[in-house]
């Protein structure tokens, strides 16, 4: 064998394994293989545009909404994508009319109609989300632990299309807002662990219309006697570690950097307030499931746009025996 036919298989080699080192968390962020829906009767149908495609990872949520994507008359398929668009809410995957992978919107206008919500009320809903780790995870037991992770790369691009707000003499900032929010479920999945099971919201918030950038908000998930919470803790770092540009402006905002300080922070302070008690060792943690979609408390239609979305875990090297 050649000195350059073993340099170029060296190479090679390293590729490989330098490939090896990393883990796609998000499937089908270029959604290319169709949405799961629920009926107003709670049973899920697949929505598809793709035959050859697996079947679809990504799961749509529309608590406390008026609308439902099942509802065919509402729909339209294209060779490459799908549309939805009634009185309450659109979705879009792969526009003709935007660089996007999809766009959705809420009119809190038309969910409430034209009512401001009282303290406690639920609100509509636009979710779409996936398990990744098991139970039921596409990664299954391939899943890496936090204690595997050296860096957790996530990025995507927003662009706000509208948000037209409505007030009135009850409007309060506080009950009343538009946000487009973006979650990590960050979960102990230790079968051996007492704290199987238990997880915290992390969350990146991409738009809020009561901030030009998104910053770090902490907080528990508290039920009412209206709307069911998790009861689970939040902490949310919004944009600002990232980046300072202003997604209401209406132009395309890039958010991209390394979650896992931010992750393992937001463990610290859960463990500081008494949340995740049973368990402070990282390998028994991993990233659960993500969420991606609109939460509207206020009188706002509105609309975004969004491509690129990725999780990508760079592993620790691993140790020779």
């Amino acid at each position: 064998m050649s000195f350059s036919t073993t340099l170029i298989l060296a190479v090679l080699l390293l590729a490989h394994a330098a490939a090896a080192q990393t883990v796609e968390l998000i499937d089908d962020g270029a959604f290319e293989r169709g949405l799961r829906v629920k009926d107003r009767a709670g049973t899920q149908h697949a929505i598809t545009w793709n035959t050859n495609a697996a079947p679809p990872v990504w799961v749509t949520a529309q608590h406390h909404s008026k609308s439902s994507f099942a509802d065919k008359a509402f729909q339209n398929f294209t060779t490459n994508g799908f549309s939805f668009k009634d009185d309450y809410q659109t979705l879009t995957i792969h526009p003709a009319k935007e660089d996007a992978d999809f766009t959705c919107g809420v009119n809190g206008n038309s969910e409430f109609g034209g009512e401001l919500r009282a303290q406690g009320d639920p609100w509509p809903h636009l979710y779409l989300e996936q398990r990744i780790s098991n139970p039921q995870g596409h990664l299954g037991a391939g899943s890496p632990t936090l204690a595997d992770i050296e860096k957790l790369n996530f990025a995507v691009r927003v662009k706000l299309l509208c948000d037209r707000k409505k007030t009135g003499p009850t409007y309060s900032r506080h009950l009343h807002a538009a946000q487009y929010v973006s979650f990590f479920t960050i979960q102990n999945l230790n079968l051996k662990s007492k704290g199987f099971g238990d997880y915290y919201w992390f969350g990146v918030a991409l738009y809020d219309d009561r901030k030009a950038v998104t910053v770090l908000y902490a907080a528990q998930d508290r039920s009412s006697a209206k709307k069911k919470g998790t009861d689970k803790f939040i902490y949310d770092i919004g944009i600002r570690p990232f980046t300072d540009k202003v997604v209401a402006a209406g132009e395309w905002v890039s958010v991209e950097g390394d979650l896992m300080p931010h992750i393992v922070a937001g463990l610290q302070e859960c463990w500081r307030r008494g949340h995740l008690a049973n368990s402070q060792d990282l390998a028994d943690y991993r990233i659960g499931g993500c969420v991606i979609g609109w939460e509207v408390t206020g009188l706002n239609d509105v609309a975004i746009a969004v491509k690129g979305l990725r999780a990508t875990a760079a592993l620790k090297p691993r140790r020779s025996p």
